[in-house]
């Protein structure tokens, strides 16, 4: 007969921790989308509140048209000139006319009046197609999808160049070249490749030429501040300490845990370089816009910057450049909740705060 089989408490554990941190990712992915909603609302609240101050051009005081009154003065002179022949006919009646005709003055120039509109009407403005708002919420959303990828990418890269040293340390290598010269290939591919695009003047100064809105752009906007390079350098050349002993795991869990405690250094790293990611991204957007080969895909930001240079009104110029700016800061706070997003999803503890 054969020995029957006891069930152990420890039965099932690694399937539970499978779900427990299935449920940690779950949760932070519906915080971050309550996050983007709020963030979005909050920028279509900007916009309906600049939309409630209306600043349209007074009505034009209506005058008769100039062609009235040069058919008027040539009727008079014409019959003026015509009794000017005829000795007996008097043209004094003509003349007291014309000296009491009306004079025709140019119309004075409407000024502009800004006064309160309600709120149906600021909405409708607010949510039209070509409303500043629609420009700036098309252009913030084509930014978000670079600046995400961007932060996504570095996060990787992190955790791939933590997996690499350990599997370095691991390695049954005895000569330090070979470990050295193991981490300097790595180096070259994860550190200086995200920083060649730093290099290149005409990414920056030339207004015909661009990274575009895919790939490209994503590796321009991780290297930027050398975000991707400093998480991966870290990664390779200065992991955590707890690192050191998860050789002893040896195989697939020691590399999972060194490229976990990789990724959670490099979002320490990358919060507080989100706003110059932020702002490269936009930057990226606009140098598209400016790109011929790139007119298909051309965001809202890049527009609405324009627009606010080249406004007549200031009131106009300030009301693009505060949604502007605004679109900026709903970049920022969602690539901020994002990388606090992935920390406490790949932690252990606690929830983003």
């Amino acid at each position: 007969m054969s020995a029957p089989s006891v069930s152990c408490p420890t039965d099932g554990l690694e399937a539970l921790a499978i779900s427990a941190r299935v449920s940690r990712i779950a949760a932070s992915g519906l915080r971050w989308l309550a996050a983007y909603a709020l963030a979005f609302a909050a920028l279509l609240a900007v916009a309906v509140a600049l939309a409630e101050v209306d600043r349209s051009l007074g009505a034009d005081p209506a005058l008769p048209s100039a062609s009235a009154y040069l058919d008027f003065d040539l009727a008079v002179l014409r019959a003026i000139a015509q009794r000017s022949f005829d000795a007996n006919a008097s043209d004094a009646p003509l003349r007291e006319l014309w000296d009491r005709r009306p004079p025709w003055r140019l119309a004075a120039v409407a000024t502009e009046e800004a006064h309160l509109v309600s709120l149906r009407d600021a909405w409708a403005a607010s949510v039209a197609d070509m409303s500043r708002f629609r420009s700036a919420a098309r252009g913030a959303s084509d930014a978000l999808g670079l600046l995400l990828g961007a932060l996504g990418l570095a996060v990787a890269a992190a955790a791939l160049g933590g997996a690499l040293a350990e599997r370095v340390r691991a390695a049954a290598v005895p000569a330090a070249a070979a470990r050295i010269t193991a981490l300097a290939a790595a180096a070259a591919v994860l550190v200086l490749l995200p920083l060649c695009g730093m290099l290149d003047p005409a990414m920056f100064y030339d207004r015909t030429r661009s990274a575009g809105t895919g790939a490209a752009a994503m590796l321009f906007v991780a290297g930027f501040a050398g975000a991707m390079s400093g998480a991966v350098a870290r990664s390779l050349f200065a992991p955590p300490p707890q690192a050191e002993f998860l050789t002893a795991l040896g195989g697939r869990p020691a590399l999972l845990g060194a490229a976990r405690l990789s990724a959670l250094e490099a979002t320490r790293w990358l919060l507080p370089l989100v706003p110059a990611l932020a702002a490269a991204a936009v930057f990226a957007c606009a140098k598209a816009d400016q790109d011929p080969s790139q007119q298909s895909g051309s965001s809202g930001l890049g527009a609405l910057i324009r627009a606010a240079m080249g406004e007549v009104s200031a009131a106009d110029r300030l009301s693009s450049a505060a949604l502007a700016g605004g679109a900026l800061v709903v970049l920022w706070f969602l690539g901020h909740r994002f990388v606090l997003e992935v920390r406490a999803s790949l932690g252990t503890r606690g929830t983003a705060g």
